[in-house]
């Protein structure tokens, strides 16, 4: 996305600009490939079966590609953006949707990783958040604990107790 259209404050730089992981598209693309394969081992077992069926087949594959499809424009137009004031979180396909979280509201950032995403180099990002109390949190992030530590970074130092 151009960097334009993120309507940048004065002095505001982009520091990292990232889709999802690349796993986002697993789910899908395991399914689409499982029943293509199905498809295709029925064609060749059964190649003088109805008409019918063939179109029942057709769809049954159909959907799982059709999914995958709306998942890799998904993945295609879903953005996180750190700047050096705030964390903008961008997506939409039809329609565009931005949340932004200001730096100074973030509280902690936790990574929650399981051990295949640790080797994976993806993760969830878990922000807790000042004044709200609530917990917001960003899954499918590339390299979630280096985006961790440049955003730590960027934190203000807890306030000194008295």
């Amino acid at each position: 996305m151009a960097v334009r259209q993120l309507g940048l404050l004065p002095n505001e730089e982009v520091l990292v600009d990232i889709r999802p992981h690349w796993t986002y598209l697993s789910g899908p693309l395991v399914v689409a490939l499982a029943l293509i394969a199905i498809g295709v081992t029925l064609d060749v077992a059964f190649p003088h079966s109805s008409v019918t069926l063939h179109w029942v087949e057709g769809l049954v594959v159909a959907v799982p590609c059709a999914w995958l499809a709306v998942r890799a424009v998904r993945w295609w137009t879903s953005r996180l953006i750190l700047t050096s004031f705030r964390l903008i979180e961008q997506s939409g396909v039809l329609t565009s949707r931005t949340a932004a979280t200001p730096l100074v509201d973030i509280a902690s950032i936790v990574v929650v990783q399981s051990l295949m995403r640790r080797v994976l180099g993806t993760g969830r990002l878990e922000l807790e958040l000042f004044g709200e109390g609530g917990i917001r949190w960003i899954d499918d992030v590339r390299k979630p604990v280096i985006l961790q530590r440049v955003i730590t970074r960027r934190l203000r130092p807890y306030p000194r107790s008295t």
